[in-house]
């Protein structure tokens, strides 16, 4: 297994220049609530949430752009794609095949140095040449597309990559070596047909050997490693607070800081599209308040005590209860584009996330062993719409209370909702739906009020300047702001900041607050008169 670079390897030819690889994006809401009733866990756990806000948790986000290139002398080697048999990095099978790599080096200085060799050297952009291909099939990897999670985020989004090549293909494939073909695979193709986008979308499995060179598309998460650029400043400019943070460089572990930081943008591409179709093909309404409960004759059983109570108190309280393996691929994104509110147990439909609007609230109720294992998965999701994404952490329905689920030994243990857990997450709904905002407008604000609660004011400030391009036309920016210059003793630029907030929105606090840290004297109090 050879790890793939441009200056050594002529199988693979971009067909884009290799700028503009990561475009800042401001990040989603996340919210934690720990409803975990044993003591070690929930302390665990409590100390896993901090870890995301302080050390996982960039001050702002990148949409990564995904370039076309072309492959000659295709292949598959253990399941990945690969050129002259040397496996290509790219996408999630990238990962998966670094993974590999890793592991065989048992995570020794061997494997540092095994990265630094092949990705210290960076390549100038502009010594990468790029032409027209010849090949007319897009060929893409997917991996677990048994899985619908991992289907539509690893792979069917790449087919909405923006660029001429590939919407001149004349066939888009879907690889993959796995015999068992679930029916969903297949409707969700179906449904990606969109005018614009002439080349049929087939999945193609087996052992089939492509024939010529194909086009596939390489994901910039890979790409940054290997070309200079202002990526590498504005990824360093917004590292994590905590002293965990390495800096971007060819090191293995900042890969998992900005992989969960980060999006495709063919995800916000492929969201667009099929919300568009959705919206123009299915009549049908549902409420702006959902419950997502897994069907009946669903194949992986996890039953939920205390679902029925929870289904029961929601649809009191204006919820429906719906099935998505009863609904069609466009009748599941109509769905979840009109909602509000969400609520469902942890699994692979919370992928639908996708489709939420900005200002959606969606609720995952889960435990921890999902939150120390899966709980990343969905963050990333979370933030192409930019929406409020809690994650609920209740207790287990397994026995050993000093002992934790190992996954490959006892599966994807069920949540277990108690009399007062049903309480707490009808209080935690009825608190989100009275909150409007964005995501992206919520979530820098708690990341600030969680700086601000470990008086971290230089890393409130850092955060502030970053996100600053992107809210300071809001009034809650001014009044965040001026909450940290009050902290910090800045009294004269709290009041100057309230100023600020007060002539874009008229805000009632920042009046009251200006009022509160004045005196008579001041001229500006007649602007409140």
């Amino acid at each position: 297994m050879q790890l793939y670079k441009f200056s050594r390897h002529s199988g693979v030819r971009l067909l884009s220049p290799p700028k503009n690889l990561a475009e800042p994006v401001l990040l989603g809401n996340i919210v934690a609530h720990n409803l975990v009733t044993n003591d070690r866990r929930r302390d665990a756990l409590t100390t896993h949430m901090s870890e995301y806000f302080w050390h996982r948790r960039m001050l702002a986000g990148f949409s990564l752009k995904s370039i076309p290139a072309e492959v000659s002398n295709p292949g598959f080697k253990r399941g990945f794609l690969a050129s002259d048999g040397r496996i290509l990095l790219n996408g999630a099978a990238g990962d998966r095949a670094r993974n590999m790599i890793r592991r065989a080096l048992d995570y020794s200085e061997e494997s540092i140095e095994f990265f630094a060799k092949h990705f210290a050297e960076r390549a100038d952009p502009d010594s990468v040449p790029v032409g027209d291909s010849t090949a007319r099939q897009v060929w893409i990897e997917a991996k677990n597309y048994f899985n619908f999670f991992h289907f539509l985020t690893e792979s069917l989004h790449k087919i909405s990559v923006s660029d001429d090549i590939l919407r001149q293909a004349e066939k888009i494939l879907l690889f993959s070596r796995d015999n068992e073909v679930k029916g969903f695979v297949n409707n969700w193709i179906a449904a990606t047909a969109r005018p614009g986008c002439p080349a049929p979308v087939a999945l193609n499995v087996g052992q089939a050997k492509p024939d010529g060179p194909i086009i596939t598309p390489f994901s910039a998460k890979h790409l940054l490693y290997q070309f200079d650029g202002a990526h590498h400043l504005q990824i360093e400019d917004v590292h994590p607070a905590g002293w965990t943070w390495q800096g971007y460089d060819a090191r293995p572990h900042p890969v998992t800081t900005l992989a969960l930081n980060s999006f495709d943008e063919s995800l916000a591409a492929f969201r667009h599209q099929m919300i568009a179709l959705a919206r123009r093909t299915v009549k049908k309404q549902w409420g702006k308040k959902i419950y997502v409960a897994r069907a009946p004759n669903n194949s992986r059983k996890r039953e939920m005590r205390g679902e029925e109570r929870l289904i029961s108190a929601l649809t009191e309280r204006g919820f429906k209860r719906v099935y998505f393996e009863e609904l069609s691929p466009l009748e599941q994104v109509k769905c979840m584009s009109g909602a509000r509110c969400v609520v469902m147990q942890h699994g692979a439909g919370m992928a639908n996330m996708l489709f939420v609007p900005e200002n959606a609230h969606v609720f995952e109720l889960g435990t921890y062993q999902t939150a120390m294992g899966r709980w990343g998965d969905f963050i990333t999701i979370s933030h192409v719409p930019g929406c409020h994404y809690h994650h609920v952490f209740l207790d287990m329905d397994y026995e050993h209370e000093d002992e934790d689920p190992v996954f490959v030994r006892d599966g994807l243990i069920a949540p277990v909702i108690s009399d007062t857990d049903l309480d707490n997450i009808l209080n935690l709904v009825a608190d989100a739906l009275r909150d409007k905002r964005p995501g992206r407008t919520a979530g820098w604000i708690a990341h600030a009020d969680y700086f601000v609660s470990r008086e971290a004011y230089r890393q409130t400030y850092r955060l502030l300047d970053v996100v600053r391009p992107h809210a300071e036309g809001a009034h809650e920016y001014w009044e965040t702001r001026a909450k940290v210059n009050e902290a910090c003793g800045h009294i004269g630029a709290a009041r100057t900041n309230l100023l600020k907030s007060w002539e874009i929105a008229q805000s009632a606090t920042a009046k009251r607050n200006f009022l509160r840290l004045t005196d008579d004297s001041d001229e500006r109090r007649q602007l409140f008169a």
